[in-house]
């Protein structure tokens, strides 16, 4: 069975020299610890007028292509994450098809998705990627926004902000937005196949790291608490600055 862990990065500014000398090395460490397969992506193709999109569609490519057959796992994770931890694997758990985790914005975040290839994984591929669902949805401000992850939130019926954290809501929140027209994922189908991560998985935003304007502005949004103690994968986004020597000053924890 084959595992790949994948990032892609396409920046024109100092970013891509961070990643490439800093956290990507950090990446292979941890698939090489795991015995996981690699692959850096630096030609960024913009799907539907955005990057964001191209991680789904490089999945797709693969599962169609053959590199990727059921049995096998994937992983795409963004190339603004340091990985901290390495201890555990990234993967859904042995019976689960998908996994994220939802961040401290309180967001069922993208940032990194990982996958067990088989036949509801690959049709949640499909669907994600619907061009029926996209044109319907994609005017929407969440679809606008937050484009792949935003259709993932319709097929769950997930409501597109709570400032109640969704890990004490009823189901992690799916169908707490649940549209007969939209929501496309029954309850016991979501936890038969979905493994929700909590935000050491995801850590977006932390109250030890408020010393740059930018990250003061976005603690409003730090719903679901985490510690820097508890940080499995740290991830910049938001637009916050990339504190990566913090991080890469030290070695992965195995």
């Amino acid at each position: 069975m084959k595992k790949i862990m994948f990032a892609i990065a396409d920046y024109k500014d100092e970013r891509q020299q961070i990643f490439e000398k800093y956290l990507s090395p950090r990446n292979k460490k941890y698939c090489d610890h795991h015995d996981f397969e690699y692959k850096e992506i630096k030609n960024g193709i913009k799907y539907r007028g955005n990057y964001t999109w191209h991680k789904v569609y490089e999945i797709k490519r693969m599962i169609d292509a053959g590199e990727l057959s059921d049995g096998d796992s994937v992983c795409n994770i963004d190339a603004d994450m340091c990985i901290v931890d390495g201890r555990k694997s990234i993967f859904p758990e042995q019976g689960k098809s998908f996994s994220l985790a939802i961040d401290n914005g309180n967001t069922h975040c993208w940032g990194w998705i990982s996958f067990n290839i088989n036949k509801w994984s690959r049709n949640m591929i499909n669907q994600i990627l619907d061009d029926a669902r996209w044109e319907r949805l994609k005017d929407t401000k969440h679809g606008k926004e937050f484009r792949e992850q935003a259709m993932w939130y319709f097929l769950c019926g997930i409501i597109s902000h709570s400032w109640k954290p969704f890990m004490q809501m009823p189901f992690n929140g799916w169908h707490s937005d649940y549209n007969k027209n939209e929501t496309y994922y029954s309850l016991s189908e979501l936890k038969e196949n979905v493994q929700i991560r909590g935000p050491e998985w995801n850590t977006t935003l932390l109250e030890e790291e408020q010393n740059d304007p930018v990250s003061k502005s976005l603690q409003v949004y730090n719903i679901t608490k985490s510690k820097k103690s508890d940080t499995i994968i740290r991830h910049w986004a938001g637009g916050q600055p990339w504190n990566y020597q913090e991080y890469c000053e030290k070695e992965i924890i195995f």
